[in-house]
C-alpha cells in the first residue's frame, strides 16, 4: 500500500509546481498564505494575483473524517475513520480568451489507500475550441501512456460537473476524473498533474497577449458567476467540506472566482 508520506512528499512537489506557475505568471504579483487547525486537521490556502491570473488558488488538506457513505460504498473501504489527503488548485486569468484551469488531487487512507481526482478547462467562450481539442489530446496520451480509458474517465467528469437546475455542463469536460484509483496508478496520478501544468501552460502561452474588450470582460463575469453559483449550491465535496466544519473563509477563499456578476 502507498503509505501517507510518500503521497505527502508528492503533494508537496504538486504545490512547488504551483509556486513556480504563479512566479512564472504573476511574478510581481501579491501572494498571500494562510494555515488552520480545525478539529479534523490542518488545511494551508496559498493565493496568487497578478498580470496573468486574477487568481491563483490552491488549498492543501490534512484531515481525519469519517468516510462518506457514498465513497465507501464507491471504494469497498470498510473502516469509518479515514485520513484524507486532498489538494485542489484554480487558475482565474485575466483574460477571458484564456480558460480557468482546475486540478484536484486526493487520497482516502483506510485499511486500503484510494486515490482520486481529476482536472479540466474552463472556456469562458465557445470558440477555444482550439484549447479543448488540445486539453482532451494531452489527457487522451496521458491515458494511452498509462492504459487507461479515457473515454471513460471522461464520461465521469461529465456526468458529475453538471448542473442539474441550469441543465448545462459545468467546464469543457475535456478533462477526466476518477473516484477510485489503486496503488497501482500511483504513477498514472502523479503524471496527470504533471500533464495538466504542461498542458495549461501552453494554453496560456497562446491566450496571454491577445486583446480582448469590455465586453468580453463583462461575459467573463457573468460565466464566473454561474460557477460560483454552481459550487455553492451543486458542488457534493465542497458541501460536504463546509458541512464538516472547513472554514468557509479557507475552502471558499481558495475555490471561488475573484469578481462575478450574479
Amino acid at each position: 500500500m502507498i503509505d501517507k508520506n510518500s503521497i505527502a512528499t508528492f503533494l508537496n512537489d504538486v504545490s512547488k509546481n504551483f509556486d513556480n506557475f504563479c512566479s512564472l505568471y504573476n511574478p510581481s504579483g501579491k501572494v498571500d498564505t494562510q494555515s488552520w487547525n480545525t478539529p479534523m486537521g490542518r488545511l494551508d490556502v496559498t493565493t496568487s494575483s497578478g498580470k496573468v491570473f486574477e487568481k491563483a488558488g490552491m488549498i492543501y488538506c490534512d484531515l481525519e473524517i469519517e468516510t462518506p457513505p457514498v465513497l465507501a460504498e464507491e471504494t469497498g473501504q470498510k473502516e469509518s475513520k479515514a485520513k484524507i489527503l486532498v489538494q485542489e488548485i484554480n487558475f482565474y486569468p485575466v483574460s477571458p480568451l484564456i480558460p480557468r484551469g482546475y486540478i484536484e488531487l486526493r487520497a482516502n487512507i483506510t485499511d486500503k489507500t484510494i486515490l482520486a481526482g481529476g482536472t479540466d478547462i474552463f472556456p469562458y467562450f465557445p470558440e477555444a475550441e482550439e484549447d479543448v481539442s488540445f486539453f482532451a489530446e494531452g489527457m487522451k496520451e496521458l491515458c494511452t501512456r498509462h492504459g487507461k480509458d479515457y473515454a471513460k474517465m471522461r464520461k465521469t467528469r461529465a456526468e458529475f460537473f453538471i448542473s442539474k437546475y441550469r441543465k448545462g455542463k459545468v467546464g469543457s469536460h475535456a478533462g477526466i476524473y476518477s473516484f477510485n484509483l489503486e496503488d497501482k496508478d500511483f504513477d498514472f496520478f502523479k503524471d496527470m498533474a504533471e500533464t495538466f501544468f504542461k498542458s495549461y501552460a501552453d494554453i496560456v502561452e497562446r491566450g496571454k497577449m491577445k486583446p480582448f474588450t469590455e465586453g468580453d470582460r463583462d461575459l467573463k463575469l457573468k460565466i464566473q458567476g454561474l460557477w460560483a453559483q454552481w459550487i455553492l449550491l451543486e458542488d457534493e465535496g465542497t458541501k460536504y467540506g463546509l458541512d464538516k466544519g472547513i472554514p468557509p473563509e479557507a475552502l471558499l477563499g481558495a475555490i471561488l472566482p475573484p469578481n462575478a456578476t450574479f
